[in-house]
């Protein structure tokens, strides 16, 4: 298997901010894209954890269920020690995790590739101090999509541009908001706190709203042994198909006189 085509296509797209970023880290009354939540909208607000965005990715190899760890931007460790990069502890963190799930794993007849992404936080991350007092690591689980056999062949058929322009294009096949739920629990994962659902007309748009809105979700629900302040929020429908951040640095930067 071509592992610079699984990179790519495995690689965890960029979130927008709600607000379109404007001068100096500031943040515009416009909202990315002029795009806001359709009244219809059911959204999901989660935390934002802030540590090291990382995936495991599981695939069959030949008649094994084989997986690769990686950072956001590359591949960190191999089963079997065919990589090996310590890149902020994340692939030694994950090993253990990673093996518990082809263990335990029950793939459908034509699943060929499962990517679980998650935040590795805590350890020696640069929030460390939010989550912990004694540089626990920890890790949650915020997306995961699969591909079947015909799928994965048919983009590693591709070449490693044409596969990048598929990523950048929304195309990756993330499980929704149910699909997701019934996969973590069913493999015993620890994932990112659901905080709110709110109905899309609720939503606020405005700065001061937005704001004011994220405020009551200072404090993280994640600390293991301490409990400091939130990164912020992310917003998505149960698609997956609108997904916004929502951060308090951007605001704080904002309103700051």
């Amino acid at each position: 298997m071509d592992l610079k085509k699984i990179n790519s296509l495995t690689k965890y797209p960029s979130i927008l901010t709600y607000h379109e970023l404007g001068e100096r880290g500031r943040l515009t009354n416009e909202l990315s894209e002029s795009k806001g939540f359709a009244n219809s909208d059911e959204v999901f607000v989660y935390e934002k954890v802030d540590g090291e965005n990382s995936r495991i990715i599981i695939f069959k190899n030949n008649n094994e269920i084989d997986y690769l760890i990686g950072s956001r931007e590359e591949l960190l460790y191999a089963k079997g020690d065919r990589i090996g990069n310590p890149y902020g502890n994340i692939a030694e963190f994950l090993k253990p995790l990673a093996e518990t799930l082809i263990a335990g794993i029950l793939p459908k007849e034509d699943w060929a590739l499962t990517v679980i992404y998650q935040e590795s936080y805590g350890g020696k991350t640069k929030a460390a101090k939010n989550y912990t007092d004694s540089k626990t690591q920890g890790y949650r689980v915020f997306d995961v999509f699969s591909l079947n056999q015909e799928q994965l062949v048919r983009l590693l058929e591709l070449p490693q541009e044409k596969i990048a322009e598929w990523r950048d294009h929304g195309n990756q096949p993330f499980y929704d908001e149910a699909e997701k739920r019934k996969f973590v629990e069913r493999m015993d994962l620890e994932f990112a706190p659901l905080l709110e659902t709110v109905k899309g007309s609720d939503f606020p748009i405005s700065l001061e709203h937005t704001f004011s809105f994220l405020k009551q979700f200072e404090g993280t629900r994640v600390g293991m042994d301490a409990s400091g302040k939130s990164e912020g929020i992310i917003v998505r429908t149960s698609d997956r198909k609108q997904i916004r951040k929502i951060r308090f640095e951007d605001y704080e930067r904002t309103f700051r006189k």
